[in-house]
């Protein structure tokens, strides 16, 4: 699948972009054409009926996938299979115990961090309870 072949009408068609192209935002962006949002079946935006702002939890849930605002502080997909190329990325080569051991993580971050390590998949709302009872 290309992103110019993609047309989503169903949750089915979004997970398999998500699975397909690895990285995909929710939202309009810079790069022309790369987003849900200008390929989504406009008859199921917002009508009463579940949509692919509905689906997002379960699209999350079932494929054990990223979602937040990874792109141009834009919200985003990424698939299990790109994650971890996307956050050595984002993290210059570093792992993530190795950025703490240098200080070069809050240490809030690494509470967030493990946290989502332990329960993930997580959707934000349960992780944010989380996080309170963890202080």
């Amino acid at each position: 699948m290309t992103i110019n072949d993609l047309y989503i009408r169903t949750i089915d068609d979004l997970e398999t972009a998500v699975t397909e192209l690895g990285i995909l935002p929710f939202f309009m962006n810079s790069i022309r054409g790369f987003s849900i949002d200008e390929h989504v079946d406009p008859g199921i935006w917002f009508t009463g009926e579940d949509g692919p702002w509905e689906w997002k939890g379960p699209v999350i849930n079932e494929l054990g996938c990223a979602y937040g605002k990874f792109f141009e502080k834009k919200a985003a997909y990424i698939s299990p299979e790109w994650f971890l190329h996307f956050a050595n990325y984002r993290r210059d080569g570093y792992d993530f115990d190795a950025r703490f051991e240098d200080g070069l993580v809050y240490h809030g971050d690494k509470v967030l961090y493990d946290l989502i390590d332990s329960n993930a998949p997580i959707l934000s709302k349960r992780l944010k309870r989380l996080q309170i009872h963890a202080r």
